[in-house]
């Protein structure tokens, strides 16, 4: 993700919620974590450590770019060679996310068949 350059450590909060394309519900649930925390979040309070690094990873950055507004990869090349099948999963992910709870229930159910026609647990 190729997020602008923010201001602030809620300004970079919102950049990964928007580019994600989540509510604030919807960051909340996935970040594991209430919609008044993420208000809080958006308006400058620190997140704990845990919350962050769910963050950077559901955002695809990292903690220090969420802290600090910058972004330098040592690991470049290891994140480089994840990053396309990571991709698709997250973009499976948001689709499946979006649908009725029928719907993802019955994507669970197929998955759970296919992983025990090819005996994959």
């Amino acid at each position: 993700m190729n997020y602008v350059e923010q201001d602030t450590i809620g300004q970079r909060i919102e950049a990964i919620r928007r580019e994600l394309g989540f509510t604030q519900a919807e960051f909340a649930k996935a970040l594991q974590v209430s919609q008044s925390a993420i208000s809080k979040y958006l308006n400058n309070r620190l997140p704990p450590a845990d919350v962050l690094l769910r963050m950077a990873r559901l955002g695809r950055t990292t903690v220090e770019w969420i802290l600090t507004g910058e972004k330098k990869y040592w690991f470049a090349s290891a994140v480089q060679e994840e990053s396309a099948q990571y991709d698709a999963d997250l973009s499976l992910a948001k689709q499946i996310s979006r649908l009725p709870q029928e719907a993802r229930q019955a994507i669970i159910t197929l998955i759970r068949q296919l992983n025990n026609a090819y005996n994959l647990k």
